[in-house]
């Protein structure tokens, strides 16, 4: 786990996965909006499924754990309740996702969170337990959200909790920074593909390459050339997300940054994003009272 400054808490979603299917190529014509809906709806669902027990530790903690300065020992104790419940939560609506959209068995999802100081640590990890097998990323040359079922998953999870669970954290103003780092595997292009400019054309964007400051350039008229280039534009179809569809993020004060990394093994699996978000001074905690009788 990644080491954190005072007075932040950090949301960090992440997958690996593997081989990708092609949704155009699906007898099911959902389009992008109708798909983010519908996770959204089984993200809820799947929280109600599990009995009234889940459902009304999850309104203790949020209430509770949100709204009111906690003792640290209180703060652990809810922060292990929520730690099962999204665990539960998570598996339910990846079993429940629709034909079309499914993430495969082969790989494993697990949710953590951690408490630190005034850290809030959330982080959702996909491990692709056979990567040869499973069908859950981009193909090659995409980097749409909607390329990538387990993005979509990892898209969709993100926008509810944020919409719910965190929302007291991101009031209007609230510090947010957010860090997306885009991967491609090792396959050359060997041709120019073709963009559209969905997100904008970018010149000279400041982003980190590899682990060095760059300076990007992906516009209509240039196309993407190169596995750089492909990173970074998949780190943009995730900006775009949280820009337009996470209701919170449009009211805070946020900073983002692109990584993009050209991985040298080839494979579905390299092909991947993950997010890194610090909610600035999101937790407080008050100190139980001493008892001076002797």
């Amino acid at each position: 786990m990644k080491q954190l400054t005072d007075s932040k808490a950090f949301v960090f979603f992440y997958y690996p996965s593997g081989r990708t299917i092609n949704l155009e190529n699906t007898n099911l014509k959902i389009n992008y909006m109708k798909k983010i809906l519908l996770m959204t709806i089984l993200i809820s669902l799947s929280a109600i499924s599990f009995g009234q027990d889940v459902v009304t530790v999850s309104e203790r903690f949020h209430y509770r754990y949100l709204k009111n300065e906690q003792t640290k020992e209180q703060i652990q104790k809810d922060n292990e309740e929520r730690q099962r419940n999204w665990q539960e939560e998570l598996e339910a609506m990846k079993a429940n996702l629709a034909e079309g959209q499914r993430v495969s068995d082969n790989v494993k999802i697990e949710v953590q969170t951690e408490v630190q100081d005034n850290n809030l640590i959330i982080s959702v990890a996909y491990e692709t337990l056979v990567v040869a097998d499973a069908a859950d990323d981009y193909a090659l040359g995409k980097y749409k959200v909607e390329n990538s079922n387990a993005c979509m998953l990892m898209c969709s999870f993100l926008k509810s909790k944020m919409e719910n669970d965190l929302a007291e954290y991101l009031k209007e103003g609230t510090k947010v920074d957010v860090k997306i780092t885009g991967a491609t595997d090792g396959t050359p292009i060997r041709s120019k593909i073709a963009y559209k400019g969905e997100y904008g054309d970018f010149t000279d964007k400041d982003i980190t390459l590899n682990g060095e400051p760059y300076k990007m350039t992906v516009t209509q008229k240039t196309g993407i050339t190169t596995n750089g280039q492909l990173a970074f534009m998949r780190t943009q179809g995730v900006e775009h997300f949280l820009k337009t569809e996470v209701e919170p993020l449009k009211h805070t004060n946020n900073t983002f940054q692109e990584f993009a990394v050209e991985n040298k093994e080839k494979g579905g699996g390299y092909r991947r994003v993950s997010v890194e978000m610090t909610i600035h001074d999101a937790i407080q905690f008050v100190e139980p009272e001493k008892n001076d009788k002797p």
